[in-house]
């Protein structure tokens, strides 16, 4: 039999698809159990913690969340005080997104501002839109990363990871006004669509948004728009095959947590035998596909009209992100003809 503890009788690839799927899986089962009514968190930031951390320490895994963390408590005192006034709160939200897109000058820089971007539109959008306890969903927001900190350190102990080769370095490129104006440009209009129209749904279709916005060039965007509309649709394809395999039996425990490990474990695997923008294509896939299972799958419900209408809210965020992008090009190449 393997020993574990050291990762024995695993080959490579196959302890680090284990150690993905067993911390993915548990810190879901744990949203669940626990009955929280922001039990998505328990899917995003193990998801986000296993295909984009680099550093599995108890501080690096703690400098990672804690930009998150005080940026969604930053947004719960901006609505807060400005709860009668969301134009000035919407105001703020540009302000701290350009902030974060000026320092962003690096790959890794622009990864790591992703969650705090997405975790601030998340808190805006829920206190206008929504009468839910914001104080209560922040305590939330900091147990299921306690808990995902916890898990992740426990599974690294049991499948243990080898010495990598140190991370490259990147040269830091300058953040032009054209960059910063892009970010807020996209991702202010798509806040402020949130904050005025009662769709609580689309609050994801953010993500793509964030992720593209802050490219630092027009081929870089378009690439993020097509590699996205595969993730993002084709994970709640995946995810309705699975609610189909889970009908009628979604809340026998055991039953779900058989069929949530395997799928984690067959993207996971798929993920870490890959290179390049294969292994980017699988991750983001794996994020796409844990979200709307989280989210929508109850003990009573099967969630499979709101996983077909988060489809549908992605492909028409990601298709208006393509004709911004055709429309642009298309006035990039009158402007080069003339001079």
């Amino acid at each position: 039999m393997p020993n574990l503890s050291t990762g024995g009788g695993f080959s490579a690839s196959t302890n680090e698809a284990l150690r993905i799927a067993f911390t993915i899986t548990i810190c879901m089962l744990a949203g669940k159990l626990l009955d929280l009514d922001s039990a998505v968190y328990l899917a995003l930031y193990p998801s986000i913690v296993m295909t984009k951390a680099k550093d599995y320490s108890l501080k690096g895994l703690v400098k990672m969340f804690a930009p998150t963390f005080l940026a969604a408590s930053t947004a719960l005192l901006v609505v807060e005080v400005f709860q009668d006034h969301p134009f000035i709160v919407w105001t703020i939200s540009l302000i701290f997104i350009d902030q974060l897109r000026r320092r962003a000058n690096t790959p890794a820089k622009l990864g790591g501002m992703l969650m705090p971007t997405f975790n601030w539109i998340l808190v805006v959008v829920f206190a206008q839109t929504t009468t839910m306890d914001m104080p209560d969903r922040i305590r939330e927001i900091l147990l299921s990363m306690i808990i995902t900190i916890i898990v992740t350190k426990v599974m690294v102990w049991i499948f243990p990871m080898k010495k990598g080769n140190k991370p490259p370095v990147f040269t830091p490129q300058y953040v032009t006004y054209q960059n910063r104006l892009v970010s807020m440009g996209l991702i202010g209009c798509g806040l402020a669509f949130l904050m005025i129209v009662d769709l609580i749904s689309a609050t994801f279709c953010m993500v793509p948004v964030i992720a593209a916005a802050t490219q630092f060039s027009r081929s870089k965007f378009i690439d993020v728009v097509e590699r996205r509309f595969i993730t993002q649709v084709g994970g709640c394809a995946v995810a309705v095959v699975f609610t189909i395999f889970m009908a009628g039996h979604q809340n026998i425990i055991g039953y779900y947590v058989l069929g949530l490990g395997l799928t984690v474990f067959i993207i996971a695997k798929l993920m870490v035998t890959s290179e390049g923008v294969s292994k980017d294509i699988h991750g983001d896939a794996l994020l796409a596909t844990m979200l709307p299972i989280q989210l929508y799958i109850g003990n009573n419900t099967l969630g499979l009209e709101s996983t077909f209408l988060r489809a549908w809210e992605l492909t028409v965020t990601l298709g208006i992100l393509f004709i911004v992008y055709t429309l642009t090009k298309t006035r990039v190449n009158q402007i080069a003809s003339l001079t």
